[in-house]
C-alpha cells in the first residue's frame, strides 16, 4: 500500500519539492576548496560524501561547515591531526554518488562517512530502490577500502528540520524519509564495517541562513563521538583485519598519471608558489626550500630557494623517499645516516646533510612530491617543528587545486 501511496503522490511531491527549492537561491554557501584540516603530524584521513547537510548551506566556508568543524572534533578527541576531503552536491543521491567519486582514490581513507537519502525522500523513492542504491554504494566503499576503513551513515534528518520545507505536505517528505532510514540501520547491521548514525537536528532558527555555524558544530560532535572507537581502534591495530595494499606498478601509475593531469612539471614559476618556499625557508631558517615534483626518473622544482638547479635524478631523490609514506621525513644529519651518506646530493653539491620533506598529494590524493627544507648543517630532530612542515605542505595542496597563474 505504501508503494502505491508514493507511486499517487510522487508527481505532487516533485512540484512541491521544486517550488520549496526555489527558495534556497539565495541561501550562502561554501565556495572555498571542499577540503578541512585540523593540526597534527599523524593525521586520519576522512571523506565525507554526499548532499543536504554535507554541502554547507548557510555558511560560505568549509572550515564553517561540517568538514571543518568535523576536522576539529575529532582532532580535539584524538590527539592527532585530521584531513578531511569533500564530495557533495545538492543533487547527489545513492544513484548518482558513484559518479561523483570517478577519480577519488579511495584507499587513502580510514573513515568514510555518507551523507544521503534527503533527495530520495523528497522524491519517494521506493524501500526496494533505496536498498538496492544504497547497498551498491556501500559494498563499492568496502571493497575499495582497506579492511580496517570504517565507514559511517548518517540517517536522512527530519524534512520538517528544513525551513524551506515546512509547508504543507512535509508529512509525507518525512514518512518517506523514516522508512528509508529504517532500510539504512538494516543494511549497515548486516556490514561489518557500516555503522548507521540516527540524526534528528533541531529546526532551522534563521530563515535566512537555512543552517548556522553552530548547527555545524552540534553536527560534527554527533558524528565524532560515532567514529572515535573505530578511528582509534585502528590505529592501535585491534581490528583484526589486515590492510588492502595496493600493487606497486599500479600506485605508481596512478601516481604519474596525477602528475601529468596536473600539467604542472616544465611550467614557468610562480609567485604563490615562490612565497611559500621562501616563507618555509625562513621559519625553518634553513639554506633551502623546495616545492618538488617527482616525475618519471626525475625531482622537478616547481619552487626554490637557496638553490640553482631546476631538477634532480629521481635515484638520487630524497623527496623521492619521502612520497613514500605519508608522514614527515626527518634526516638529522644525512652524512652519518647509512641509508643516505652515498647519496650523490649529500657528498656533493648541494651537500645535504639536514633534509626536513613532507609529501605533497594530487587533488585526487596521489602522493606527487614533496614541499622540503634542506641544510649544510645537520639539526636535531627536536629542532624540527613537524606541524608547521605539514601545514606548509597543505597550503601547497591548496594551490594546486587552483588554476595555473593564480596569485
Amino acid at each position: 500500500m505504501r508503494d502505491l501511496t508514493r507511486w499517487a503522490l510522487r508527481s505532487l511531491m516533485r512540484v512541491w519539492t521544486a517550488s520549496a527549492e526555489r527558495q534556497d537561491r539565495h541561501l550562502p554557501r561554501p565556495s572555498d576548496a571542499p577540503q578541512a584540516h585540523a593540526g597534527g603530524i599523524d593525521s586520519d584521513r576522512v571523506l565525507i560524501l554526499g548532499c543536504g547537510p554535507a554541502v554547507g548551506w548557510g555558511v560560505l566556508s568549509h572550515q564553517l561547515a561540517l568538514p571543518g568543524w568535523l576536522a576539529r572534533e575529532l582532532s580535539a578527541r584524538t590527539g592527532r591531526g585530521v584531513d578531511i576531503d569533500l564530495v557533495a552536491s545538492r543533487t547527489m543521491t545513492a544513484a548518482n554518488a558513484l559518479v561523483a567519486l570517478n577519480g577519488i582514490r579511495l584507499g587513502r581513507f580510514d573513515a568514510v562517512v555518507v551523507i544521503l537519502g534527503v533527495n530520495e525522500a523528497l522524491d519517494l523513492t521506493s524501500v526496494s530502490e533505496w536498498h538496492d542504491r544504497l547497498a551498491a554504494l556501500l559494498a563499492v566503499l568496502e571493497h575499495e577500502t582497506p579492511r580496517n576503513t570504517q565507514i559511517f551513515v548518517l540517517g536522512i534528518p527530519p524534512i520538517r528540520s528544513i525551513e524551506i520545507f515546512r509547508r504543507p505536505l512535509v508529512f509525507v517528505a518525512d514518512w518517506s524519509a523514516t522508512d528509508l532510514n529504517a532500510v539504512s540501520a538494516r543494511l549497515a547491521e548486516e556490514a561489518p564495517r557500516t555503522t548507521f548514525v540516527p540524526f534528528s537536528p533541531m529546526a532551522t532558527t534563521e530563515i535566512d541562513r537555512h543552517r548556522t555555524a553552530a548547527d555545524y558544530r552540534g553536527w560534527a560532535a554527533l558524528l565524532a563521538s560515532a567514529m572515535i572507537d573505530s578511528l582509534d581502534s585502528a590505529r592501535l591495530g585491534i581490528t583484526g583485519d589486515v590492510p588492502v595494499r595496493a600493487d606497486g606498478a599500479g600506485q605508481e601509475r596512478a601516481r604519474q598519471a596525477a602528475v601529468d593531469g596536473l600539467a604542472i612539471v616544465d611550467t614557468p614559476p610562480e609567485a604563490r608558489f615562490d612565497r611559500l618556499v621562501a616563507l618555509a625557508q625562513r621559519l625553518f631558517d634553513t639554506e633551502s626550500a623546495l616545492i618538488s615534483i617527482i616525475d618519471h626518473d626525475r625531482q622537478w622544482h616547481k619552487a626554490r630557494v637557496g638553490l640553482e638547479t631546476t631538477e634532480f635524478p629521481r635515484s638520487d631523490s630524497l623527496c623521492a623517499i619521502t612520497i613514500d609514506g605519508d608522514g614527515p621525513l626527518i634526516i638529522e644529519d644525512a652524512r652519518s645516516d647509512a641509508r643516505f651518506s652515498d647519496n650523490p646530493l649529500v657528498h656533493g653539491d648541494p651537500r645535504i646533510r639536514f633534509y626536513a620533506g613532507f609529501p605533497i598529494e594530487s587533488p585526487s590524493g596521489e602522493r606527487i612530491g614533496a614541499l622540503c627544507v634542506f641544510d649544510q648543517k645537520p639539526r636535531s630532530l627536536a629542532e624540527v617543528d613537524q606541524v608547521l612542515l605539514r601545514e606548509l605542505a597543505l597550503l601547497v595542496q591548496r594551490e594546486l587545486r587552483l588554476p595555473p597563474g593564480t596569485g
